[in-house]
């Protein structure tokens, strides 16, 4: 596939002209035109292109679910498949891989990450495998993707495969450039691939992103139409497989009138603007990718990975300040990002618990700090839906990765009793991690792995 130009064509439509007429050549005979004084002008037929894709066939039966445990899960294997050997493996032994501790440690908080859904993995693989019948006939010997039955284990360790390469450093930069564009430009990066695809041309082909204070989720566009507002794109969406679903943009942002991040509740609208949607070419998807923690050749430096995932519902943030002060997640005035290179990203899960976030700081940025916070979101109001409980307490997990040394922590989120008096404290660090040492505050319940090169332990406070 070929990539998108920056300013993409649109599509030109040809008018026939009325034939022309000179001294010597004879008048044409014309019938006048009978127009009726109140009749209105003639609508001008829509300009819209699709995928050959069609999403009774082409989409997933069964509805977006969780992951992280076998098959559905990311294991070594598709560590060295997502990273290649050299990045994951300390050693290969008769196609034996002895993984790094800090790899271990990534396929931990993958797997968590995973929990509440895997509508990346579903919107990537259901484009990848539309019209592929090879592919299709490798699964389970059938025509279509709908036909495919949800219990295949290959199918879902592919399922999370997909979902897991959102983690790349390729995909996140990526997607993060389409994410500084506006939604009306994005839908005619779209309105022009799909031109592409219909006259037979090289294209992309594209999943979307969209990002609100509910979390993330992700989409399959697979047509886009001129409507008087701007632009309608019809998406395949993995909670609602059955139903058609668009989205609607014009020059103010995008709403999404149908979205949910869980089929059991209420529809509510998802709107945005400039920041909040975004697309993810298939072109970048494959790997093996670039480790942007693992050490690198010479003397070129490594970046910093973070993420985080709480174990119930409640959204978690990062904040990120720099030493000289630039930062990066969401502040009181919205989405900030002051740190050049830097990419913070929904991890794109699903309903049943929060969607993780992971954080990609570049080589340059040695000394952060980073918060971990709790955000309010908004629960859908129907009184016929049955809310599961929630947890007594519920627990974030934060992972940073760094060269061949990683440090993971599970703690409590802490949170004041309706009759509790809240006392304003200094703050306290939960975690000082420096090339010297791991240091860690004295509180009341966490769990502390760390991993330095091939050496990891793990101690409960």
């Amino acid at each position: 596939p070929t990539t998108v130009p920056d300013s993409p064509t649109p599509p030109t439509t040809t008018i026939p002209l009325p034939p022309t007429t000179t001294l010597d050549s004879p008048t044409p005979t014309t019938t006048p035109l009978q127009v009726e004084e109140d009749s209105p002008a003639p609508e001008p037929t829509p300009v819209g292109h699709a995928l050959e894709f069609a999403p009774e066939v082409d989409s997933f039966s069964f509805e977006n679910f969780g992951g992280g445990e076998a098959p559905a899960d990311l294991t070594v294997n598709m560590a060295r498949r997502l990273y290649g050997d050299a990045q994951v493996c300390s050693e290969v032994v008769d196609n034996r891989c002895t993984p790094y501790p800090v790899i271990l440690q990534l396929i931990s908080q993958a797997n968590r990450s995973m929990r509440g859904g895997l509508c990346e993995g579903l919107a990537v693989l259901s484009l990848r495998l539309a019209g592929d019948l090879n592919t299709l006939a490798s699964f389970q010997g059938t025509d279509t993707v709908a036909q495919l039955i949800k219990a295949d284990p290959a199918l879902l360790s592919e399922i999370a495969y997909w979902y897991v390469t959102q983690f790349a450093t390729e995909v996140q930069e990526e997607a993060s450039s389409y994410l500084e564009m506006s939604p009306k430009q994005l839908a005619e990066v779209l309105l022009y691939d799909f031109a592409e695809s219909e006259a037979g041309n090289k294209y992309t082909g594209f999943t979307l992103g969209i990002y609100s204070e509910h979390g993330g989720h992700a989409l399959t566009p697979f047509k886009v139409v001129q409507v008087p507002t701007g632009y309608r794109i019809y998406v395949y969406d993995s909670n609602w497989p059955s139903s058609e679903r668009w989205i609607d943009v014009d020059d103010d942002g995008w709403v999404y009138a149908l979205a949910a991040t869980n089929p059991t509740e209420e529809s509510e609208a998802w709107s945005g603007g400039t920041g909040t949607m975004e697309l993810t070419p298939m072109s970048v998807r494959s790997g093996p990718f670039t480790c942007g923690f693992c050490p690198q050749e010479g003397t070129t430096k490594s970046g910093t990975l973070l993420t985080v995932a709480a174990s119930g519902s409640k959204q978690m943030s990062l904040k990120i300040v720099t030493e000289s002060g630039q930062r990066l997640g969401y502040y009181d005035e919205g989405f900030v990002n002051e740190i050049p290179g830097a990419t913070y990203r929904y991890l794109i899960s699903g309903p049943s618990t929060s969607d993780p976030v992971l954080v990609f700081l570049p080589p340059d940025v040695e000394t952060f700090s980073a918060d971990v916070e709790e955000i309010d979101v908004p629960t859908p109001v129907d009184e016929e839906i049955e809310e599961a409980p929630e947890e007594e307490s519920q627990k974030f997990s934060l992972l940073v990765l760094n060269e061949e040394k990683s440090v993971q922590i599970e703690a409590i989120v802490e949170e004041p009793t309706e009759d509790e008096v809240v006392v304003e404290e200094e703050t306290q660090s939960l975690i000082s991690f420096s090339e010297e040492s791991v240091e860690v505050a004295e509180i009341e319940e966490a769990t502390v792995a760390i991993a330095v090169d091939a050496l990891s332990v793990e101690v409960e406070l």
